[in-house]
């Protein structure tokens, strides 16, 4: 295989030059030093690989009306920026590979068309209620309380996370797919939760519990007008770029930033889920003023959905790092914020660039440079931290939501 770009790590210094012909010992030691993907052109690939026809359902445009598309979507954004001008190329390369990715940002929003809830007001007083309870909230399973107790429990073991999970048969089950499947890629076939703890560490079986447990609660949450599917797309795709990114970033935990990205859009899904109507006229109103619907939220709610997520993880006892993860991820920063917090903004930012589901439809807003200065990496390391995704992620959304 010839490499068809420049392989560097994480500080940026180059590892590989594009061209050279890679042998079974440089894959090796990619391995090694955690880069487990490269770029391969299209001519380096055997012609039985090399799809022969378009795939089918793609939207027939040519070349410059996508360019069009895409620089509508990254109209707020600088594309003499090289991190920008970086993902700008790969998003159209996903538009030439992937079909829905240019059926998604062509598609027009839809919200705000159904009838109101009980609940629903205009402008929305009180938001806080949903807090108090007067307006109740489903409750969350106890196992879930259980298992953030030992996930914040500096000496709690893998045993302890299985005797706690192993109390509910059907997250068990949802669990054990999970490490079985392609997504971990293990030789052996895990038969136990404490295997599993063992094998992928206690934290990350925590962070796979909690995360699940979490989205079956919002399944049954009242008046779901919104496409969950897509929604829970975009939300574990931000998970694992924050995971995949953590590896690159040094001093950050890698199971937590995977729980903030999973959940930062929490607050936008209530207000979705019992204000329906308030909610499309915000982002109706967002769209008429070409702004983002975070930027109008406090209009219409008082606060915005990432500041009600961050109330929401306060109120389920969630670490102060995840509840800041989700508070901060609409953050314009004026100076280099926490790694943790940059990694969960910055993994917001490059999944929806990257037109990979949604919650709402929005102008994809300017890159915040001192957010992607903070993870202290080179832009280099994108391409391949955006195949990983691309690789997982098909397996992942599987076991979380479909």
């Amino acid at each position: 295989m010839v490499l068809g770009r420049e392989v560097v790590n994480r500080d940026g210094r180059r590892l590989f030059d594009a061209g050279i012909i890679l042998s079974e010992k440089m894959i090796r030691a990619l391995k090694m030093w955690g880069i487990l993907e490269v770029t391969i052109p299209k001519d380096g690939i055997p012609e039985e690989l090399t799809p022969q026809n378009p795939p089918p359902g793609r939207t027939r445009l040519d070349t410059g009306e996508k360019k069009a598309v895409l620089a509508r979507h990254f109209r707020h954004n600088d594309l003499e920026n090289s991190v920008v001008k970086d993902i700008y190329a790969l998003s159209f390369e996903r538009i030439e590979t992937c079909p829905e990715v240019l059926n998604f940002l062509l598609e027009p929003s839809k919200k705000g068309s159904e009838k109101s809830d009980v609940h629903d007001q205009y402008p929305v007083n009180g938001i806080h209620s949903l807090l108090a309870d007067e307006i109740k909230l489903p409750s969350l399973p106890t196992i879930f309380s259980e298992i953030n107790a030992a996930i914040k429990n500096p000496s709690f073991s893998g045993k302890d996370i299985a005797d706690i999970v192993s109390k509910d048969t059907s997250l068990s089950a949802t669990i054990l797919k999970i490490v079985n499947s392609a997504y971990y890629g293990f030789n052996e076939p895990v038969e136990s939760l404490a295997y599993a703890a063992m094998a992928l560490g206690s934290r990350q079986v925590c962070s796979l519990a909690l995360g699940i447990t979490v989205i079956n609660y919002f399944k049954g949450l009242p008046g779901n007008r919104i496409n969950m599917q897509s929604f829970w797309r975009h939300s574990v795709a931000c998970g694992i770029t924050a995971q995949i990114l953590a590896s690159h970033v040094e001093k950050v935990n890698k199971e937590r930033v995977f729980i903030g990205g999973l959940l930062h859009d929490i607050g936008q899904l209530v207000f979705l889920c019992y204000y329906p109507r308030t909610a499309g006229i915000a982002f109706g109103q967002a769209g008429k003023l070409d702004l983002s619907p975070h930027q109008v939220e406090p209009r219409y709610f008082g606060v915005t959905h990432a500041v009600f997520g961050g109330l929401i993880a306060d109120k389920w006892n969630f670490s102060t790092h995840i509840s800041a993860q989700i508070r901060h991820h609409h953050d314009d920063f004026k100076e280099k914020p926490p790694r943790e917090i940059a990694i969960v903004y910055f993994s917001n930012w490059l999944v929806n660039a990257l037109g990979i589901g949604s919650s709402a439809r929005y102008n994809l807003p300017r890159l915040n440079m001192n957010a992607w200065e903070a993870l202290g990496i080179s832009h280099r390391v994108l391409e391949p931290v955006i195949r990983q995704l691309d690789r997982q992620l098909k397996e992942a959304i599987k076991f979380f939501y479909e």
